[in-house]
């Protein structure tokens, strides 16, 4: 297992935060076709990935993960995927379904749970 820099970190913060950005843009656009609960759900995930990703950015802990390096990559990947999908899903139950994950894997990451980490992104990128 590697230790994560404050640059891998900070490259960690930045994903969550453009996944985070894309959510809420979803949210936005979408904000006449959804209903209120729908609405509020949305709000209340989106609140949390914010906190997750300030959490993240001011974390002074050394976040540890296998192989950062591949984890770090998928992250990417996932931060790619998820922006497309945001902009292109109009099933509600979808865009929440993955917006959960994102925050499961960003909970993973704080609670330095390596275990929790990679299922998270095995969920996500598959």
């Amino acid at each position: 297992m590697g230790n994560l820099s404050a640059e891998q970190v900070k490259r960690l913060a930045d994903n969550f935060m453009r996944m985070a950005n894309a959510l809420g843009d979803y949210r936005y656009n979408n904000i006449d076709s959804l209903t209120e609960e729908q609405n509020i759900k949305i709000k209340e995930i989106h609140n949390q990935q914010l906190a997750a990703t300030t959490e993240l950015y001011t974390k002074s802990a050394v976040l540890v993960l296998e192989d950062a390096q591949d984890a770090l990559g998928k992250i990417d990947t996932i931060t790619t995927e998820s922006q497309e999908l945001y902009k292109k899903l109009t099933n509600v139950q979808g865009i929440l379904d993955r917006a959960s994950s994102v925050l499961n894997l960003a909970s993973a990451i704080l609670a330095l749970d390596v275990s929790a980490v990679t299922s998270s992104i095995q969920e996500l990128v598959s």
